[in-house]
């Protein structure tokens, strides 16, 4: 799990949670962008980055159904449970799994970018 490895990439205490907020499909699902907040615990305050995956090649879904009334139509955030990170150029892929879905992708390049520096 990198979850750790992960806060510690952005520069975070590494003992919080994290929600992926939304995703973006971009280049004919050759790029992904994953909008997350990170929640640290008190004081210190949630911070938003991204994960954009370049020069994707295997995408693998697994959705997950839960029942919901059919008139809400809300999307939720939804908790990372488990990540690891890989290794770009295609060599590992990212396995990422939330309470909503899980997602394996091979890709040539992760950046994480902070949206609150």
């Amino acid at each position: 799990m990198d979850k750790i490895r992960l806060a510690e990439m952005l520069g975070l205490n590494p003992h919080g949670s994290f929600r992926i907020e939304a995703i973006h499909v971009e280049k004919w699902g050759s790029q992904l962008t994953l909008d997350a907040l990170y929640e640290a615990l008190p004081p210190d305050p949630p911070a938003a980055f991204t994960i954009v995956l370049d020069d994707c090649r295997d995408l693998q879904w697994r959705v997950y159904a839960h029942l919901k009334h059919p008139e809400d139509q809300t999307l939720q955030t939804t908790m990372l449970v488990n990540i690891r990170l890989g290794v770009g150029g295609h060599h590992k892929p990212l396995h990422l799994l939330t309470d909503s879905f899980g997602l394996t992708v091979s890709y040539g390049a992760l950046t994480l970018k902070r949206l609150d520096e």
